[in-house]
């Protein structure tokens, strides 16, 4: 066999034959390659050295048949040199195991000694690496805080500036609050966003040196008499109407907006300037300091046309050469036509065939309620809204004041100029319960005629659902008390609690609770006494409240403790929700009259109409008082 070797150094090479050594080579003084040749000669057991050096690398080892052409075969037999083996000792079995122990032991100390210097070398790394770790986390500590600490300082700088660039909005809004609380015990004038009286000054309340249009220029006239700087001036603040319309697109929309004008100027001592403009013109943003904006949606395309122009409207405008900030209006009245919520009857279903008309101005009434009620509290300023309904607009009024306000969309005709400015004067001014209502209007209203519009307006409170007139009380001067008025208002009361309790014969198709009303009697509504009852509607498994047969046997496996529905440690909490009701007053009128009214109460925007269970209510209602009317006629 051969043994390819390289770069070997100059050494001197045994080979041990099966029963003596071999011959002993020495090496040479500078080989590239060599190769061993072991052959088995004559039979005998003889281990032969064959040593070629070759002077180059590029050595390619040789075939068997070559050997004869070395020259070394004449060697075989002869000695080389001092045979070395011999000389040596043979070692016994003992000797070689030992020096195989020991050497064993000496490769196990010597990877015992690495493995001891990796595991070390471990040690010392993960220990670098710990702390290194905390050194990262003590300096993203440090960075965090020096973070938070400079934005705490930037939003108490941007705050601070905020609220000292707003301190005479914030004092206006406050102001302006204590308005509408006042207003809704006395009833004392209306404002373009607001309504009441500030400092005792009278707000939108009739011709007087003290009247002011605007709760926020109120509030900045009493702050300033307040104030402990006398110099201190009131900024002038224009009071404006903005009104949005396509003459050619509303008929008749200039004559009702030409005697609103006239109205206007007549009603308060300052001027009130009117600025209009078409529903494609350029509308100044912020409206123009506007405090209320009129919007005939017929001038309007669809829904859209009302959301884009709002979007501009009620936008802030930043204050000018340190003037106060621009304030848009907070109150938008939109002139809308009757029958866009009944398209499916004559003769509203005629004229919605063509173009869908109703159902673009039934858009436009939604897209107003969706922007007032999506306002965000704090972030944007408040909006009220008020749609009025109306008619065909006739060339004139008639000699007779007929004008009727109802709640809704329930009235048909036409409506004249004057009444139906009127109308609007009294929405944008001076009806606190036109604000956030729907109401239709038809009549007329010839000039010089007078009209109790607080009684007219009183119907949108709830809104109204019944009213029955009994006639006049009974009063005398020896009695306190009007007999007639309460013993009306405890039959009123019996009447009630047979709804209460087993609804078994009552008609009802939800359960009720019977409460004693909280609502007092109010100058404003021309009411000296008021006694009355509330009809409240339970919760139930119906709207929005509707489950499932899957939802209910989750829920009774919650009950019952079994299943693998998860339960959350803490309680759910939610606000009860208003499910609504009907409220039955007994009034008193300042007239000595004395009525029955119905309406809804204990209802926000979310809660679902219960129109069959208020149908039967106020069924029994009409019913129950007609009978005790008459029977009180008789014995009085």
């Amino acid at each position: 066999m051969r043994l390819n070797c390289t770069h070997i150094p100059a050494a001197v090479l045994l080979l041990a034959g099966c029963s003596r050594m071999a011959h002993v080579a020495t090496a040479f003084s500078n080989p590239k390659s060599c190769i061993l040749q072991r052959s088995r000669v004559r039979g005998r057991e003889f281990s032969n050295v064959k040593i070629i050096c070759a002077q180059n690398d590029d050595y390619e080892e040789e075939d068997d048949d070559d050997e004869e052409e070395d020259g070394l075969d004449d060697l075989v037999g002869k000695k080389l040199g001092i045979n070395i083996g011999a000389q040596l000792p043979a070692l016994s079995p003992e000797e070689i195991e030992d020096i195989r122990i020991q050497a064993q032991a000496t490769l196990d100390k010597a990877v015992d000694g690495r493995l001891a210097d990796i595991e070390k070398l471990r040690e010392e790394l993960e220990e670098d690496l710990s702390q290194s770790r905390k050194r990262m986390e003590t300096a993203s500590q440090l960075n965090v805080q020096y973070e938070k600490q400079n934005l705490m300082e930037k939003i108490d700088r941007l705050s601070n500036e905020f609220l000292n660039s707003n301190a005479d909005f914030r004092e206006g809004t406050k102001k302006a609050a204590a308005a509408d609380k006042m207003a809704a015990s006395s009833g004392r004038g209306v404002d373009w966003g607001s309504w009441g009286s500030v400092g005792g000054m009278d707000v939108v309340l009739g011709p007087s040196e003290g009247v002011l249009l605007g709760s926020v220029s109120a509030a900045r006239k009493r702050a300033t008499l307040e104030g402990d700087d006398d110099q201190q001036t009131v900024v002038a603040q224009d009071n404006r109407v903005l009104v949005v319309v396509d003459e050619k697109k509303s008929k008749g929309s200039d004559r009702v907006v030409g005697k609103l004008n006239e109205l206007l100027q007549e009603a308060f001592e300052s001027e009130i300037i009117v600025d209009t403009y078409g529903p494609t013109g350029s509308i100044p943003i912020g409206g123009n300091n506007a405090q209320t904006a009129l919007v005939f949606a017929s001038s309007l395309n669809d829904r859209s046309s009302l959301e884009n122009l709002l979007g501009r409207v009620l936008k802030r405008t930043a204050p000018v050469a340190g003037s106060a900030p621009g304030m848009p209006p907070s109150h938008v009245v939109v002139v809308s036509g009757l029958g866009t919520e009944r398209t499916n009857k004559m003769p509203y279903s005629m004229q919605n065939l063509l173009g869908g008309k109703l159902d673009k101005l039934r858009e436009i009434e939604q897209s107003i309620i969706a922007i007032s009620r999506s306002r965000i509290v704090g972030k944007q300023n408040p909006l009220d809204y008020t749609i009025v309904k109306f008619g065909d607009i006739a060339s004139s009024d008639g000699k007779d004041a007929s004008i009727d306000i109802r709640p809704g969309d329930v009235l048909d005709g036409e409506i004249g100029p004057n009444a139906a400015a009127n109308v609007l004067l009294q929405a944008l001014a001076y009806q606190p319960y036109a604000r956030n209502s729907t109401l239709c209007s038809t009549g007329s209203l010839p000039e010089g005629a007078t009209v109790e519009w607080n009684d007219k307006f009183v119907c949108l409170s709830g809104p109204e659902l019944l009213r029955v007139d009994v006639g006049p009380g009974i009063s005398t001067d020896d009695a306190i008390l009007d007999p007639k008025y309460e013993q009306l208002a405890q039959y009123v009361q019996e009447w009630a609690a047979t709804f209460e309790g087993d609804r078994k014969g009552t008609g009802l198709t939800t359960p009720v609770l019977v409460r004693k009303s909280r609502k007092p009697a109010s100058k404003f509504d021309g009411v000296v006494e008021r006694q009355g009852v509330r009809i409240l509607f339970q919760t139930t498994n119906t709207g929005d409240r509707y489950k499932s047969a899957s939802e209910e046997k989750v829920e009774e496996k919650e009950r019952s403790g079994g299943g693998t529905v998860k339960k959350s440690s803490k309680p759910l909490t939610t606000k009860s929700s208003k499910e609504g009701g009907v409220e039955v007053l007994v009034e008193k009128t300042t007239d000595g009259n004395i009525r029955v009214r119905a309406r809804r109460c204990n209802l926000d925007h979310k809660t679902i109409v219960k129109e069959m269970s208020e149908g039967v209510i106020v069924k029994s209602l009409s019913r129950a008082v007609e009978a005790w009317a008459k029977a009180k006629d008789a014995q009085y």
